[in-house]
């Protein structure tokens, strides 16, 4: 949700001074040397023809293969490079088949092969050699090349095109001197096999490259804050912050209150811990010391808007953030208090592993899930979801593989660009480790701390009215409170609605002690 929006800066392309000849040679690995020579030895060795077993013949494209594999561990994405090898792989297959169906030879009775002479080992063998100095010159001289999605997916489509032509040849020639009958129902297999595997490596990659939140008209309901033109601004603390376990900062506002109570308060989507201002004044009047805080990926937490490194980062910030300012001490009693996205927020961590850090939980117009009774479709048109990115991401990540998880996949209907105030695009695993899990009806029924939901009646994002009967049906004990008059905003900003807020706190928290 909005508070002041920000501006973004300009992309400028990465400077470098294109190094010479010598720089490039001096500064090359010693390692580099010996490769090259075997390589370019092996080829020569088959340029006339030889006598050889199998397994020789088998050196060089192992080698590729085994480079390749060394790209991949060495990229600073792997899941990412790794998916360009495979697409590059399947591809080179059938071209390195070709190439080795057009090679002369002939299995001899000691099962030794008999082959003309070629220049494929020789450009086989330099290849590999030119893929892996050509991207570590590259890289070495623009080294922002190397945390670009594309040219990450390139370096390992390289490598993986490389070691695919290997193997595709090695098979060609093999397959050459089998039986006619062993041949074909291999070669079908094999076929049909890599065939299959690249039409859906292909329109599996695609789904995830080519689909993408798209552009929203800007919602008011969800992008302005009533009021914010007659706030003082001079009354906001200002940004305060302590260090998470990554060494990434996570910032907050303080605004203190009795040393027994705490509050650690939660914004909505897109926003940050300013947009709570109203809401914390008012915790804070009723005796509240209120931590308002801004989640990772937004108002300056982190290290980039709009994204975490993996996906229950979120849930350990928190812990970190307990633990670093000072609450775990005793007799302070502690509530988790958090709005839209950050109401959603306050129910994961109320069902998840960390329920026991917080006394009680206050979620206010939360967002349970997509396909929840209380959501309105699209959000009410705040949100635009890249659903079939997010529904392969989803698969990767259930076979635990948390690949391409920092592409976006939330949009919101906002015209603010990215600043310390405002995230309007969110990546897969921050918009995951925002939500309750993907069992969220099993997880919301067994909450057991006390929990209260609270929604105004006139909300434009969700379904009020629906939030009483489903929390009844799924979990008596939480509690549901429906304030009458009031819309989405209007509940962290309206001075009415923050008071019933405060005072629903109040009850909740009972004395402040735990």
């Amino acid at each position: 949700m909005a508070a002041t929006e920000g501006s973004g800066g300009e992309w400028s392309p990465p400077e470098f001074i294109m190094p010479s000849l010598f720089q490039i040679v001096s500064h090359t690995p010693l390692w580099v040397w010996p490769l090259m020579v075997f390589v370019v030895w092996m080829g020569v060795l088959g340029l006339k023809p030889s006598v050889l077993p199998l397994r020789r013949l088998a050196i060089l494209p192992g080698v590729g293969l085994v480079a390749s594999i060394v790209g991949i561990a060495q990229a600073s994405q792997p899941g990412l490079t790794a998916a360009g090898w495979v697409v590059a792989l399947l591809a080179g297959l059938p071209l390195g088949r070709a190439l080795g169906n057009r090679r002369a030879v002939r299995r001899l009775e000691d099962g030794r092969l008999e082959m003309a002479g070629g220049w494929f080992m020789l450009v086989f063998g330099l290849s590999i050699f030119a893929a892996r100095y050509a991207l570590g010159v590259l890289f070495g001289v623009v080294p922002a090349l190397k945390a670009e999605p594309l040219w990450i997916v390139l370096s390992g489509g390289v490598g993986g095109i490389v070691a695919g032509i290997g193997i595709g040849w090695l098979a060609g020639v093999y397959l050459r001197t089998s039986g006619t009958r062993i041949r074909r129902a291999v070669v079908g297999m094999w076929l049909g096999s890599a065939g299959l595997l690249l039409a859906v490596a292909v329109a599996f990659g695609a789904v995830i490259a080519f689909s993408a939140p798209g552009d929203l008209p800007r919602l008011a309901a969800g992008d302005s804050l009533p009021g914010i033109a007659s706030w003082n601004f001079s009354e906001i603390p200002e940004v305060k912050r302590v260090a998470a376990r990554d060494g990434a900062p996570l910032t907050y506002r303080l605004y203190p209150g009795a040393n027994d109570r705490a509050v650690v308060l939660v914004h909505g989507s897109s926003s940050a811990s300013i947009s709570m201002h109203k809401l914390a004044q008012a915790l804070q009047t009723e005796g509240a010391t209120v931590y308002s805080i801004s989640l990772r990926g937004h108002g300056g937490s982190g290290t980039t808007n709009g994204d975490t490194s993996y996906k229950r980062q979120l849930d350990d910030d928190l812990v970190d953030f307990v633990q670093a300012a000072g609450l775990t001490r005793p007799k302070i009693h502690r509530t988790l208090m958090g709005f839209s996205s950050g109401g959603g927020f306050v129910l994961r961590t109320a069902s998840g592993s960390n329920r026991a850090i917080f006394d009680d939980y206050l979620a206010i117009s939360p967002f349970v899930a997509q396909d929840s009774p209380t959501t309105r479709p699209a959000a009410g048109g705040w949100v635009s979801v890249a659903v079939p990115r997010v529904v392969a991401l989803s698969i990767l990540d259930g076979f635990g593989l948390p690949w391409f998880q920092a592409l976006p996949v939330v949009r919101f209907a906002t015209t603010a660009e990215p600043s310390v105030n405002r995230t309007p695009v969110y990546s897969y695993r921050l918009s995951a480790g925002m939500q309750p899990v993907r069992d969220w009806h099993r997880a919301l029924a067994g909450i057991d701390r006390p929990t209260t939901v609270v929604v105004g009646a006139k909300d434009e994002l969700f379904h009020a009215d629906q939030y009483e009967p489903y929390f009844a049906d799924l979990n008596p004990r939480i509690a549901v409170t429906v304030e009458p008059g009031f819309g989405h905003l209007d509940m962290i900003t309206d001075p009415k609605a923050c008071a019933a807020v405060a005072a629903l706190w109040r009850r909740l928290a009972g004395d402040g002690r735990s």
